[in-house]
């Protein structure tokens, strides 16, 4: 439906800078038992009031919408779901919540980090190096005493930048007083490398405030990362205060510099009222930028149907610095997620509230991502809705995915590819029913339709840690694979067969793709160098046995832009070297393709 309206703010923005607090090699950092101490419980999001607040809302839901088997048949669709090409175990010791996110570069590392640590895979799932986030980040200074242990690391974020083929870890430290923003920066693409570290105060305002629930996105220029102001002991009413919006100039950070630039907006409002829970869209097809846009609902609430959408303009420095804020009302209302059942007697799985937890840009278009009650089943769907017409005149059509025996919590979404003008996405999230253990699962939209739901994973058992309803984790990962178009890696829970926490990441692949499930698609990776550039790459690739490839030069949506040429190559290793500057500036691939169709070659590079 139409935006009801807009507001340009000049907010509260102010300037700063951060001294470099240390660096650190990850590989080289002493952990040699990864021992951590950390409570069977940590920070739920918001104040603990408000948390109070929201099991009631529950209450209400319960009563008032009742779980109900519809028994209709299932809808005919010749949508086929994703596939899965390869998944592991990402790490069997997350703590509570998991927590769980991951980043995986253009080079096949992946960083999968729960609470409380941080670990580096290939992309196998062979574990390379495993240190706790503590570790990890003790070169920022903050260090554990006997009389001071509020200095633990929780609500780790992690993202692969693919253009300047680096990644930024951000990572929460203590509650109250004790409360700090961690923020490193990999000085190559190798995660195992040196990791600059930056870090946030957050009580910078001196207003007894702490900085929660982080989420993140990148632009071309700048890191993006969002959270809420939480009061010190406070109550419901006073316990939340705004939300904050903090920009980063991530090129200092990879760089090392000894101080890093950054500004935070912090007086987001409509109608003279903090919006909340503001979460950064990021790029589709590649980054998004200058501009970088945030949505935010009425996540408290039983049935709402409007949907906020924020705007910060441009750079730091830049002379535009006006933010915007639009409110749209959708065609769907959403409301607070029931909780996730499990098998009777035990306790069922948080499902939080209702804010929104994925979403991507690509063109004119945004597709986000929340949990939802369905009311006429009663359960937790998974909310998908689209905004078209972004720098126009927005509007948002939104749908629901259910099953009347499960619920859906902590959903996310990436995208996938564009066919008939259409975005197609794929949207995973975690599961679990009265039936059925808590699993992973996913789905594939063509822009119009939903495929079934593909099982990612099972749950060899339900999840029960606590005394008391359990913890399900506070977001789940969802990131593009950069080297093909159409396949996007995936991270989230499911109920180990010792009642605890299994953390599983996944590589799905959208059904028309073909290719990447032949056994030479091990091979196609290639090493691109230089990348970037704007003459002469060289792209490293090897072939089985002496045959005829032809290579081509794809766009991020995967058409051909133009055929390089076909040719007779040698077994072993190969180089092919081409001209990109009579391409446009921007991202594409270089496919290598036997005559038998085997994907010899793929690989991404960017034309400056």
């Amino acid at each position: 439906m139409l935006a009801k309206g807009a507001a340009a703010q000049q907010a509260h923005v102010q300037r700063f800078t951060a001294p470099l607090a240390g660096k650190v090699v990850l590989k080289d950092v002493e952990d040699k038992y990864n021992a951590q101490v950390y409570n069977l419980e940590m920070p739920e999001p918001d104040a603990d009031a408000e948390q109070e607040n929201l099991r009631e809302v529950k209450q209400y839901i319960a009563a008032h919408y009742p779980h109900k088997n519809r028994h209709l048949a299932a809808k005919g669709t010749a949508i086929q779901p994703p596939f899965v090409v390869r998944s592991f175990v990402a790490d069997t010791l997350p703590g509570i919540p998991p927590d769980n996110n991951m980043a995986i570069s253009a080079g096949q590392r992946a960083v999968s980090v729960v609470n409380s640590n941080i670990a580096v895979l290939d992309d196998y799932g062979q574990m390379l190096y495993r240190k706790s986030l503590y570790s990890f980040s003790l070169a920022t200074g903050l260090i554990n005493t006997v009389t001071n242990q509020n200095n633990y690391r929780f609500d780790p974020k992690v993202i692969y930048d693919p253009e300047a083929d680096r990644y930024i870890c951000v990572m929460l430290n203590g509650i109250n007083e004790h409360n700090w923003i961690v923020v490193g920066f990999s000085q190559t693409n190798r995660p195992d490398s040196t990791w600059n570290f930056y870090k946030f105060y957050g009580n910078y305002a001196g207003d007894t405030t702490w900085f929660d629930y982080p989420a993140i996105a990148i632009t071309h220029n700048e890191l993006f990362f969002t959270g809420n102001k939480i009061g010190y002991d406070q109550s419901w009413q006073e316990g939340f205060h705004r939300s904050l919006i903090y920009q980063v100039n991530k090129q200092q950070g990879y760089n090392g510099d000894t101080a890093i630039t950054y500004r935070i907006w912090d007086s987001v409002t409509y109608n003279g009222k903090f919006i909340r829970n503001l979460f950064p869209v990021k790029g589709g097809a590649s980054i998004h930028g200058p501009e970088q846009y945030f949505l935010s609902n009425r996540n408290f609430d039983v049935q709402n149907d409007t949907i906020f959408l924020i705007k910060v303009p441009d750079t730091i420095g830049a002379p535009d610095s006006i933010l915007t804020v639009t409110r749209l009302q959708s065609d769907l209302a959403y409301g607070v997620p029931p909780s996730g059942r499990q098998k009777p007697p035990y306790d069922s799985l948080a499902t939080n509230d209702g804010r929104i937890l994925g979403s991507y840009i690509e063109g004119d278009e945004i597709q986000f991502v929340s949990a939802s009650l369905y009311p006429a089943n009663g359960a937790s769907a998974v909310y998908h809705g689209k905004i078209s017409n972004v720098t126009t005149s927005p509007t948002v059509h939104a749908e629901m995915f259910t099953v009347d025996t499960l619920d859906f919590g902590y959903p996310n979404i990436s995208y996938a590819s564009n066919t008939g003008g259409m975005n197609n996405s794929i949207i995973s999230f975690d599961y679990s029913g009265p039936s059925t253990f808590a699993g992973m699962g996913a789905i594939y939209y063509d822009g119009n339709q939903y495929s079934p739901m593909l099982n990612v994973k099972s749950g060899d058992s339900v999840i029960s840690v606590l005394a008391g309803p359990e913890r399900w984790g506070d977001y789940t990962g969802s990131q593009p694979d950069w080297n093909m178009p159409g396949v996007v890696w995936v991270e989230g829970i499911y109920g180990r067969s010792n009642t605890r926490y299994g953390n599983y990441m996944a590589k799905l692949a959208a059904p028309f793709i073909t290719s990447v499930t032949q056994p030479q698609q091990t091979k196609a990776t290639a090493l691109v160098y230089p990348n970037p550039a704007w003459q002469f790459i060289s792209a490293e690739f090897s072939v089985p046995h002496e045959q005829s490839v032809n290579f081509s030069i794809y766009d991020m949506q995967g058409r051909v832009v133009d055929n390089l040429l076909s040719t007779w190559c040698k077994e072993g290793r190969n180089v092919v070297q081409f001209n990109i500057g009579p391409l446009a500036p921007g991202a594409y691939f270089v496919k290598g393709i036997s005559a038998k169709g085997e994907v010899l070659l793929t690989s991404r590079f960017i034309r400056q």
